[in-house]
């Protein structure tokens, strides 16, 4: 019987660190928006807290076959923050899940968001950044943005895209970015998964054809180390792109390109007679090579109260699974403000993923298809609180193992929104 007592312990220990950790965080924020409204002119700083409460069913948490339904809870506190003066602008979130199913999965979780977006004016020149911290899951973040189901682990994710854009005259600008991501995964031996690491440029050129028309001619070199499968891979390109405004609320955008994309994966030696036998008695590498077309395109319609978005694309992305993916998804989003307190929307998208670089030491990845459409409801029954209902039907097929897996899942949130703390000067 001590054996969970310990266990519990040991879980209010974490619970309670976070808990710490994220009023700290809080506290340095408002300091610092404290100390930029003293020194700074003409500056705004505020802050938005508010605090979450969900209760979640899901009839197959894993997406995977066996029995992984659950029920659980979700006590979200977070804290939205701006600042502004005549040339800086500063935004950001501190937001933390606490999270416990029970059931067929029987686990206790915390996901920490920390993004940060600053942008600095001067002149003809705008230097900004995007990035931060996340700790969420792979069920979470990794199959919004890949569309690949993996094991269900912790993730951690570091994120920095510092960007400068120079305007060269009134129509033409030029903006360069750097993109940096650190990703691992808790028990990443153990469950099989990769931890990565990618480093990319792009530069290129933004043109103002008319009031409606932009057009943009982007190059860019990316390298993603993935050290635990000694694969190492760089993809490289250009793509031009043309946004439209049609009028009416209706925006189109459009854009795509080519990349050339190399892997090397070292193979390392086998000792003694099997290593002679099969040739591999030294350490060596192998590259491969593959082109591989990227696109997206988007348009929207917004009206009154109504709002309509339609996405498709082709995208390479890292993953945990340890190879380069690539994911082709088509989206739409239909949203519309019933009243002044009640809204409704329907989010959806369709996935198809492969593997891509294949060497003869990369793990062979089936096509697969992932599914899944989410109908929501919000309620604002007061000044400060409101009540969101939604449902997600999610669907994992693969053809060629005929393999196909389905989950249902319904969560009822709660949240108080809290009174703006602001201040300006």
């Amino acid at each position: 019987m001590e054996r969970p007592s310990v266990v519990h312990r040991q879980a209010r220990a974490r619970t309670q660190t976070w808990v710490w950790t994220l009023a700290g965080t809080w506290g340095l924020v408002l300091l610092t928006m404290g100390v930029g409204n003293g020194v700074s002119g003409a500056a705004e700083w505020s802050a938005a807290p508010s605090l979450s409460v969900k209760g979640v069913y899901n009839s197959n948490l894993l997406l995977s076959a066996g029995n992984n339904e659950v029920v659980g809870h979700w006590i979200t506190p977070a804290v939205k923050f701006k600042g502004a003066t005549e040339t800086l602008d500063v935004e950001g979130e501190t937001r933390a899940d606490f999270i416990h199913y029970y059931g067929d999965v029987d686990r206790e979780l915390t996901n920490l968001y920390f993004p940060l977006k600053a942008s600095y004016r001067a002149d003809r020149h705008t230097i900004g950044f995007d990035g931060g911290f996340t700790r969420d899951n792979t069920l979470i973040g990794e199959l919004q943005q890949t569309g690949l189901v993996l094991g269900f682990t912790q993730r951690s994710m570091w994120t920095a895209v510092p960007t400068w854009k120079v305007g060269i005259t009134e129509q033409l600008s030029w903006k360069s970015n750097y993109q940096f991501m650190d990703v691992s995964y808790q028990e990443a031996k153990r469950l099989g998964f990769a931890n990565y690491q990618t480093h990319g440029v792009s530069s290129g050129p933004t043109y103002s054809l008319t009031e409606l028309d932009e057009v943009t001619l982007t190059g860019e070199y990316n390298l993603v180390r993935i050290p635990s499968v000694g694969l190492e891979s760089t993809y490289y390109g250009a793509q031009g792109g043309w946004t439209h405004d049609f009028g009416d609320g209706v925006i189109g955008s459009i854009s795509g390109g080519g990349r050339l994309v190399s892997s090397t994966q070292d193979i390392p030696r086998i000792p003694g007679i099997l290593g002679f036998l099969l040739g591999r008695t030294r350490d060596r590498s192998v590259t491969s090579h593959e082109v591989v077309w990227v696109y997206r395109g988007s348009l929207s319609k917004q009206f009154e109260r109504t709002m309509i978005q339609i996405d498709g694309s082709r995208e390479i992305y890292p993953s945990g699974f340890g190879r380069l993916l690539q994911t082709s998804r088509v989206s739409g989003v239909f949203s519309r403000r019933i009243s002044e307190t009640l809204s409704f929307s329907v989010n959806g998208s369709l996935y198809f993923i492969s593997g891509i670089t294949t060497t003869p030491n990369s793990r062979p990845l089936q096509d697969q298809r992932f599914f899944s459409v989410s109908p929501s409801m919000s309620w604002k029954f007061a000044e400060w609180w409101s009540l969101d209902v939604s449902y997600t039907y999610g669907e994992r097929a693969v053809e060629i193992l005929n393999q196909r897996n389905n989950s249902n899942s319904v969560f009822i949130m709660l949240t108080y929104g809290g009174d703006k703390w602001s201040v300006s000067r």
